[in-house]
């Protein structure tokens, strides 16, 4: 086409495209459906482990929920807001800022985070003596996890910054590149100029959040390579160039977290099957062959590191818990993690109408984003089902990429939509998102509110198994521990051995009731982890410190006595 036809085809000033202006249609499934969420999120009850996903409004104090009805109403908003050069980044770094610092969680229960802020701390101080190798087996961590996500902190503390700082700062350079992904990504959506900065926020906007504050978890940097690789694999194949920034991008993503893996079926889905709009036949080739080479360098490694070695843990440990999970996971905790990281998701098809869904799912996007989607939805309920795992509620993390894969999915749906349409299901939706994102982090950031959340679970689990239950009681300890209780810490660490009989269990119990001067009891928990079994070396070791420890609190304890008698007056 000639320049002189190019401008021809242009619409003149203040001319309307299919995308442009008209009154706003408000979709009535959808507003039905989004009436119906943001009465859940304002009524569920607190403390109530059937609604735990979404019941943060109700157990936090008048003060943030008048924040949170602001943010909402300020989301409702962003549809109306004018372009202006500068604003999505700085309403970027603004989130970044107070997700990170302000709102950064305070009691570590969820994932293992308390279990990663304690390993840095030793590593720091060189208070255990193993490899980097073997800190990444103990965490399950790849390799680019170890170096953002363990060593980074580790050297911001060593620099003098207090470890919730060191881990904050990390947190708050993950949100900025999440932010930076998500915005690329909407710019791949086509839709109106105007709409991109609320339908990047409607990307954004999901509990997901909390993986950014201040949470020492793989779950931030797997949010940021996985942002990065779909806004790589969304854009058209036009050469070689775009091909090799697909298959790195991918690199990336497996170098952050082992998922990676399954997302090869994606991207050879991407080179070999239905090509999007712009894809050149050169391109598809080159993707064909770079993301094989990416995958060899994926299994070399694997072979070379520990990845192998803990993917073969994972499959020891999933398969055993196809039989659990539906006690493990009940269905109100799938459906509370899947309120919690995609709501604008579920919200979508009700937005967008029958007609766009089939549309969409027959689309080249559609069955790309589905075909990686299909594989992460299952994984939501059988991995928090482990006996190694925590249960859905501490494992919320585990839905994070499947959340945002589908939200990506929801996103390229209702960009199809005329200006009008989209601009009122963005309307309706980006509350209930901002709620469920802001209540999310702001709830974990709240000890007092955390407390009977906590108590709950423990009381009533719903239906975590025996492992997992003593893990919870594992927590607790730690928890009571780190508050400088002892006696509230013994109890549960001997709840969790009689959970689960690990001797390490018995031994922190004897330790906390050393602690607490209950020599007695100390020396019951101390027989009852070399009882359970062997010790290793290292237990051996620690039981000896223990039993020192006893011995000590015993003699401190007659010579106190002794010295009290001494002191009485005489009859």
């Amino acid at each position: 086409m000639t320049a002189r036809a190019m401008r021809r085809a242009r619409p003149e000033r203040g001319a309307r495209t299919p995308h442009d202006g008209g009154p706003i249609v408000w979709p009535a499934a959808g507003l039905v459906a989004a009436l119906a969420f943001l009465a859940l999120l304002l009524a569920a009850p607190p403390a109530s482990n059937d609604v735990w996903a979404v019941n943060a409004f109700r157990s936090l104090d008048f003060g943030p929920r008048f924040a949170l009805l602001l943010l909402a109403t300020g989301a409702a908003c962003l549809p109306f807001v004018p372009r202006r050069r500068g604003l999505a980044a700085a309403l970027g770094v603004a989130a970044a800022i107070v997700i990170a610092f302000a709102l950064r969680e305070r009691v570590h229960f969820l994932g293992d985070t308390q279990i990663r802020q304690r390993a840095m701390s030793a590593f720091s101080v060189n208070l255990v003596q193993v490899s980097i190798a073997e800190w990444s087996t103990r965490m399950h961590a790849n390799p680019l996890d170890i170096l953002v996500d363990f060593l980074a902190p580790i050297a911001l503390l060593r620099m003098g910054a207090s470890l919730a700082d060191a881990v904050s700062v990390v947190s708050f350079l993950l949100a900025l590149a999440f932010f930076a992904g998500v915005w690329r990504v909407s710019g791949r959506l086509g839709a109106p100029p105007g709409l991109r900065l609320a339908l990047a926020a409607a990307l954004a906007l999901a509990g997901s959040l909390e993986t950014f504050a201040g949470y020492a978890e793989s779950g931030g940097l797997l949010l940021v390579a996985a942002a990065w690789w779909w806004a790589e694999m969304l854009a058209p194949l036009t050469g070689r160039g775009q091909a090799l920034r697909t298959a790195l991008a991918w690199l990336a993503l497996f170098m952050a977290h082992r998922i990676g893996v399954i997302m090869l079926l994606p991207l050879a889905w991407r080179a070999l099957g239905p090509p999007l709009a712009g894809d050149a036949p050169e391109g598809r080739r080159w993707l064909a062959g770079a993301g094989a080479a990416a995958a060899a360098i994926a299994a070399a490694t694997l072979l070379i590191g520990v990845g192998g070695r803990q993917l073969g843990m994972d499959a020891h440990d999933l398969l055993p818990s196809l039989g659990t999970m539906a006690k493990a996971v009940p269905p109100s905790d799938l459906i509370n993690i899947l309120l919690l990281v995609m709501p604008f998701a579920l919200l979508a098809p009700w937005l967008a109408g029958r007609d766009p869904v089939a549309a969409f799912a027959r689309s080249a996007e559609g069955r790309l984003v589905l075909v990686a989607a299909a594989p992460l939805v299952p994984l939501i309920w059988i991995v928090p089902s482990g006996a190694n795992a925590l249960g859905a509620h501490r494992d919320w993390d585990l839905g994070t990429f499947a959340g945002l894969t589908l939200t990506i999915a929801a996103s390229l749906l209702v960009a199809r939509l005329p200006a009008p349409r989209l601009r009122g299901a963005l309307i309706v939706a980006l509350p209930v998102a901002a709620l469920v994102a802001g209540g999310w982090v702001t709830v974990n950031a709240d000890n007092d509110a955390m407390t009977p959340r906590i108590r709950a679970l423990a009381l009533d689990p719903p239906g975590l198994i025996a492992p997992q239950q003593s893990h919870l009681h594992m927590y607790m300890g730690q928890r009571a521990m780190d508050l400088g209780a002892p006696e509230f810490a013994a109890p549960e660490f001997d709840r969790a051995f009689a959970l689960n009989p690990n001797p390490r269990r018995a031994l922190l119990a004897a330790e906390a009731w050393a602690r607490a001067g209950r020599v007695v009891s100390a020396r019951a928990s101390l027989a009852r982890a070399r009882a359970a079994g062997p010790l290793s070396p290292s237990l051996e070791d620690g039981a000896k410190k223990v039993a020192t420890l006893i011995d000590r609190v015993a003699a401190d304890s007659v010579a106190a006595d002794s010295a009290r008698a001494a002191g009485a007056p005489r009859r």
